[in-house]
């Protein structure tokens, strides 16, 4: 029950409202315009419910095809499959990463961001007031409690 959640449920067949929507939309509007051509023709008026037959029809075979598309896949298979489609005949922008290889950071500095393993410690630079910070060898360390308040 829970992974229906995020996602839109089915009416027909799997095939969810939005779907059915554009698949409706999109088929009416194709036999809406090829039915009034023949009508237009031949003067045969009867023939006015033909495109909501021929949607309805489509409707229905059309939610068994994309349910054998969707079966065993995650959700949003086949949308990401055809924006990649779209992408790669050039209809659409890409919305995936889609390379294959090697990344390059974009570098053209011949500078290196990498160390050496064994470090030279002669040359090595230290700060002017590296000398005054650091304690000598002969120096104790005193607590702070034996301290007195003067």
């Amino acid at each position: 029950m829970t992974d229906r959640v995020n996602s839109e449920p089915a009416i027909l067949h799997g095939m969810t409202s939005t779907e059915a929507s554009w698949i409706g939309g999109v088929s009416f509007a194709v036999y809406f315009t090829l039915t009034g051509m023949v009508i237009m023709a031949t003067g045969l008026w009867q023939l006015m419910l033909a495109p909501l037959i021929a949607t309805i029809a489509t409707l229905w075979y059309g939610s068994m095809a994309l349910q054998r598309v969707k079966r065993d896949r995650p959700d949003g298979y086949y949308t990401h499959v055809l924006q990649r489609w779209m992408s790669t005949y050039g209809l659409s922008k890409a919305r995936f990463l889609r390379h294959a290889g090697y990344w390059s950071l974009g570098r053209t500095s011949e500078i290196s961001l990498t160390s050496s393993l064994s470090p030279d410690l002669e040359h090595e630079e230290q700060p002017a007031d590296a000398a005054v910070a650091t304690p000598s060898p002969d120096q104790a360390l005193v607590p702070m409690d034996s301290y007195q308040a003067s």
